[in-house]
């Protein structure tokens, strides 16, 4: 318990530091936490550290120190790809600015986006083959294994990849614009094994809803899979986040079956296919089938294929 409520300060490399606090520690500790490595790193670094934090913006920790860069990013979501490459542009800006110059990581709550972050930086400065780069690499990937891959959930990890992908020249990114027209569940949720379920989408661009799907019940016999037509068919383009809810009729609560997040530059052809394991929330859900997965249709036009 004692670890929940302390600040973990970590020199990840001479001049990249990461500040993490769990979410459960308490605001009046966290404060005073930050009271006191605040001025630390002002004795050792000056005005020399400039402070990202990858959490919502806190106008007491804005007005400890003399230059943060606020992020926004949410909890338990993938940033989105322009998002991601902004804040690596201003580390290497940053960095390259004065030798001098030191980065400070601050991340409180859930560590994935750290994580991406720390891996897309590595993805993004991997272009520079000096010695000093490669010792850095080595020891941002130490981190990135050993403290923050494990808690990354699948959106997190999709996005890290398509930066290393469009970085390194193998994902082409298709900027057309996609019409979503129905949203394929092979294999169904037993949430409630004798009384069935009742599912519904929420559609996402750019984190503004967008569409939501009529309610489809299904009965507990129902097994194998479900068409979600969007009616009309969604006209997509970017960030895009596909939200599956289970509806629940007793209590008129809906919990969340399976989030999953993409770029539209992926879809080649009609269809993109997500495994359980690709499903935030789904991934680590017993009640979701091992062998399900969903299936997202599209075509160039509102019309039906």
């Amino acid at each position: 318990m004692e670890e929940l409520h302390q600040i973990d300060l970590t020199y990840i490399t001479e001049r990249i530091i990461s500040i993490i606090c769990s979410s459960a520690c308490p605001e009046d500790l966290y404060l005073q936490n930050l009271k006191k490595i605040i001025p630390m790193l002002e004795s050792k670094h000056g005005h020399n550290y400039m402070l990202i934090t990858l959490s919502q913006k806190h106008d007491v920790l804005t007005k400890m120190t003399h230059k943060v860069f606020n992020t926004g990013w949410l909890d338990l979501l993938a940033p989105s790809l322009d998002q991601i490459f902004n804040v690596c542009t201003a580390m290497e800006n940053w960095l390259q600015g004065n030798p001098k110059h030191v980065l400070v990581l601050h991340c409180r709550g859930d560590r994935g986006r750290l994580g991406v972050l720390v891996a897309s930086y590595i993805h993004f400065t991997n272009m520079s083959a000096s010695a000093d780069l490669s010792l850095d690499h080595f020891a941002m990937r130490k981190f990135y294994n050993d403290k923050l891959s494990a808690l990354m959930i699948p959106s997190q990890k999709r996005y890290v990849w398509m930066v290393g992908s469009m970085l390194k020249g193998g994902l082409r990114m298709n900027h057309s614009q996609s019409f979503l027209l129905c949203v394929v569940l092979c294999g169904l949720p037993k949430i409630r094994p004798d009384e069935g379920c009742c599912l519904f989408l929420k559609v996402y661009q750019s984190l503004q809803a967008v569409c939501t799907s009529p309610v489809y019940h299904v009965n507990a016999a129902q097994t194998d899979r479900l068409y979600i037509v969007l009616q009309p068919a969604q006209l997509l383009k970017g960030d895009i986040m596909v939200v599956c809810y289970d509806k629940n009729k007793q209590s008129v609560s809906r919990q969340v079956v399976f989030r999953l997040q993409f770029h539209t530059g992926l879809v080649v052809g009609h269809s993109l296919s997500f495994c359980k394991a690709d499903l935030d929330c789904a991934a680590e859900d017993s009640c979701f089938p091992d062998d399900g997965k969903v299936e997202l249709l599209f075509s160039e036009s509102p019309e039906r294929i």
